[in-house]
């Protein structure tokens, strides 16, 4: 994964953690201060790609391209951005579990899902 920080490097990018439904994985990633009105979110079919700068006086910028574990739904992915964090909504193509968020993180043997797996 590659991370990009312009103007400071102090920029408070701290985690990004994400729970999962049979159809959807919802991850939040935490970082303060993005500008809603110049923020970009790139959804790709296996990538997520961001471009956040911040209303700091001082303004930052975060750019990153983040491989999914998974397949998405271009189309039907959401995103929200709240005071401490960006909150995205992958719809997933295909319905199987992520053991992980990014293809590049180690597998943990983990899977955090909420409501009814699904049937085989």
């Amino acid at each position: 994964m590659h991370w990009s920080f312009e103007a400071d490097a102090n920029m408070a990018w701290s985690r990004h953690d994400f729970y999962q439904t049979p159809t959807t994985v919802i991850a939040s990633f935490f970082l303060k201060k993005i500008d809603k009105a110049n923020a970009k979110v790139y959804f790709l079919p296996t990538e997520l790609s961001l471009d956040l700068p911040t209303t700091d006086a001082s303004p930052k910028r975060f750019k990153s391209v983040i491989p999914l574990f998974g397949a998405i739904d271009t189309e039907a992915s959401t995103f929200k951005i709240m005071g401490t964090k960006l909150e995205v909504s992958f719809v997933k193509a295909d319905g199987a579990s992520w053991p992980v968020l990014r293809s590049d993180e180690q597998r943990t043997g983990e899977i955090i899902q909420v409501g009814r797996a699904g049937r085989a």
